[in-house]
């Protein structure tokens, strides 16, 4: 079994495991959104600071602004294609938004992270955490807009991005961080993907299953997300003299399933968070085939 499909498996028993306890009442409406303000509020921006700061890449300041250029770069082309696949499917009002950002934003951090390191090496770990940053910084401002018709200006400067951008100023400054604070943060971000995929495995307890399945929209969304925004990046990245370990993280970042936060940042500040879960479902569902192709061509 491949390092990819692996974490794709063990993803989808933390789902798996949510789904159990929205159906036996372990975790409930309550319990689902105090959990979702838990991780993107405490664990996530511990999950970051740790990760950056833990990396075993060397890498002078200019990589990590080059870095984090390309990363808003991806996310600047994905929504440029997110506003084109809208224009031509024209979903109802209110689901509009959930595509935008879902094609926008995929799953960095809880999916993408992991699988860079499995696939690219432990440095990838390093670049894909930064990628996270200016990924925080959109889901909190442009993220929250779209899913849920509103602007949290207090927000946009959020835990997670925060967390994520001074660990990177840390890094470039070289200030030595104690080994036993990195170890105490990555040790409560330890639990920011199970966290996660027990939030979406509860959601998804709330959703009918032919619900998941009823809206053929879904099914471009899903090849798009996939397979489309990520090729196009690699096309892009051809032209482009940087890192091959950073390319690689680019194209498998590209290539990630739906946003998990999403789900997250409907159920905090309202959204349609059952076409989110059901996009998040279907994709994570099908890339378990894709992120294997994309790691074996890497």
């Amino acid at each position: 079994m491949s390092a990819a499909l692996h974490q794709i498996i063990v993803i989808f028993i933390g789902i798996a495991a949510g789904l159990g306890c929205r159906v036996f009442g372990v975790l409930d409406e309550k319990g689902t959104a105090t959990l979702s303000n838990l991780v993107v509020k405490l664990i996530l921006p511990f999950y970051l600071f740790s990760a950056i700061l833990n990396t075993p890449a060397d890498v002078e300041a200019g990589g990590v602004l080059l870095a984090l250029a390309l990363s808003a770069a991806l996310f600047l082309f994905s929504g440029l294609v997110a506003l084109a696949f809208t224009a031509l499917l024209r979903p109802e009002r209110g689901d509009r938004g959930v595509y935008l950002f879902e094609l926008m934003c995929g799953n960095v951090t809880y999916i993408g992270i992991p699988v860079c390191a499995a696939v690219l090496g432990p440095s990838a770990a390093f670049y894909a955490s930064l990628l996270n940053i200016p990924y925080n910084l959109i889901c909190f401002s442009l993220g929250v807009y779209l899913l849920a018709g509103k602007l949290p200006l207090k927000k946009i400067l959020n835990p997670a991005f925060l967390a994520g951008l001074s660990a990177a100023i840390l890094y470039m400054l070289r200030v030595p961080v104690p080994a036993l604070l990195l170890d105490g943060c990555a040790f409560i971000g330890q639990a920011t993907s199970p966290c996660a995929m027990l939030i979406i495995g509860s959601v998804l307890g709330g959703v009918k299953l032919h619900a998941l399945f009823g809206d053929w929209r879904a099914i471009p969304y899903v090849l798009l997300r996939l397979l489309g925004v990520a090729a196009l990046v690699a096309l892009g990245l051809r032209f482009v003299e940087a890192p091959a370990v950073l390319k690689g993280v680019l194209v498998l970042m590209a290539a990630m399933p739906a946003a998990t936060n999403s789900t997250m940042l409907c159920t905090i500040y309202g959204g349609n968070r059952e076409l989110s879960a059901k996009l998040i479902f279907l994709s994570t569902a099908l890339s378990a085939v894709t992120i294997p192709l994309w790691a074996t061509w890497l």
